[in-house]
């Protein structure tokens, strides 16, 4: 099996040229102590985000990081962003940095982000939730436009992706996927995952009396290259963790 400790460091988030608008109020930006963006993350609830495990913790050790809430434009100041220390981190207490299975963490904020940031809440999924099969789902983040580029987009971007069939994707990897996990991309490669978006969010689209809603279906984990033909983007798959996110919230309130 592959080394996937590099995949999930630096192959993980996506491209796009369209302006993103979906996902720009619940969708934040995690730094490191330098103020320098190199994962995403989504709103749950006023002090709550969801995001990668491997965003939180590298090598069983902790990252010092900041999360900025109401970002778009790293060039710029954005006028509602807002950066906010965390109080706590949760990584999933089953993680596997070395095979990248239960990816997935939870980070405390030390408040709540304040009015100014208009922040938004992304809506976890019924347990029994799947994803519509002729309608792509959106994934959304600061990552690399191009894997040669050195640097991410400066701007927050979304991208569509249909999700993937199990037994299709296991198929073109060497390594296991999980039923914990979800694949979403074309065979063709082009619109994928790719280096910066890591933890950020993949939603798809239901509706609910008559009114259409988005769910936070995936956190974005990891892959082999971005927009390589015949590859798909590895999402967690955030259903399989609801008892852990609810047990987590309440026990840490």
């Amino acid at each position: 099996m592959e080394d996937h400790s590099y995949a999930a460091e630096e192959i993980t988030a996506y491209s796009s040229e369209t302006k993103s608008w979906l996902a720009e109020e619940e969708s934040v930006a995690i730094l490191t102590k330098f103020h320098e963006q190199y994962c995403g993350g989504t709103l749950i609830a006023p002090r709550w985000v969801l995001t990668a495990a491997h965003c939180v913790k590298k090598n069983n050790r902790r990252r010092k990081l900041i999360v900025r809430v109401g970002e778009h434009d790293m060039q710029k100041f954005d006028s509602t962003q807002e950066d906010i220390r965390p109080e706590s981190e949760f990584p999933h207490p089953d993680f596997d940095y070395q095979t990248i299975t239960n990816d997935i963490a939870l980070i405390k904020l030390r408040h709540p982000p304040s009015a100014f940031t208009q922040p938004g809440f992304a809506c976890l999924p019924p347990e029994d939730f799947k994803p519509k099969r002729n309608k792509p789902c959106t994934i959304v983040g600061w990552g690399k436009l191009k894997n040669t580029h050195i640097y991410g987009s400066d701007s927050l971007q979304e991208a569509q992706v249909p999700v993937v069939r199990h037994q299709k994707c296991r198929r073109v990897f060497e390594y296991n996927i999980t039923s914990t996990q979800v694949c979403a991309g074309y065979k063709r490669g082009g619109i994928d995952s790719c280096a910066g978006d890591s933890g950020g969010p993949l939603l798809c689209s239901d509706y609910d009396e008559h009114q259409e809603r988005y769910y936070l279906y995936g956190v974005t984990s990891y892959g082999e290259g971005c927009g390589k033909k015949g590859k798909y983007g590895i999402y967690t798959k955030v259903s399989s963790y609801l008892d852990w996110i609810y047990q987590t919230i309440k026990d840490n309130r």
